[in-house]
């Protein structure tokens, strides 16, 4: 795997964005800090972040065109993947938010299974100040680089974080794929 990163801008409309963070608010609940698969807290000084999850059931449009994208992803990067299996999580930064620790999203906890992760924007960059995505090597250090609509992929193995926003409030929507079931 020669290419480290890959970016999509306008990958997804104003309109799209709306409609994705739409279904956050619809979800049933209060979104929250997502919990470890054990049910502990994330400690927020670790993470700090709304997380609504969203399936395939409930919007196939959106699934279908994360696929497509994931698509792209692999081909770029030379791998092979199937559809996503998971959920998708829309997050919600507010003032203060962030995903400090550097961290992976192949692992222990996931089974090897991911393998490219994706990170949509969906707010303009006017809306919030910091909240900067950073993958090393390639966005380590960087402000946003993105539009709204962009999508960032990458490896899972990936180091990254979110740094903290400064002002307003920063949306995201983050998927993960990996091998082909079968």
């Amino acid at each position: 795997m020669s290419r480290t990163y890959l970016a999509l801008p306008d990958a997804f409309d104003d309109a799209e964005c709306d409609r994705i963070i739409a279904l956050a608010d619809a979800v049933p609940g209060e979104p929250g800090p997502l919990y470890t698969g054990a049910g502990r807290r994330v400690d927020r000084a670790l993470r700090d972040v709304c997380s609504s999850l969203v399936d395939r059931e409930t919007a196939p449009w959106l699934f279908a065109r994360l696929d497509a994208l994931f698509g792209a992803g692999a081909e770029a990067f030379g791998l092979a993947v199937g559809p996503l299996s998971e959920p998708v999580q829309v997050l919600r930064y507010d003032e203060g938010g962030h995903f400090q620790v550097w961290h992976s999203d192949a692992g222990g906890d996931t089974g090897e299974r991911r393998l490219i992760s994706m990170s949509v924007e969906l707010s303009a960059a006017s809306a919030y100040e910091g909240g900067a995505l950073e993958v090393i090597p390639d966005l380590a250090g960087r402000p946003r680089t993105l539009g709204r609509g962009g999508v960032h992929l990458f490896p899972s193995r990936a180091l990254h974080r979110v740094v903290p926003v400064t002002r307003g409030t920063r949306w995201a929507l983050v998927a993960w794929t990996g091998m082909t079931q079968g």
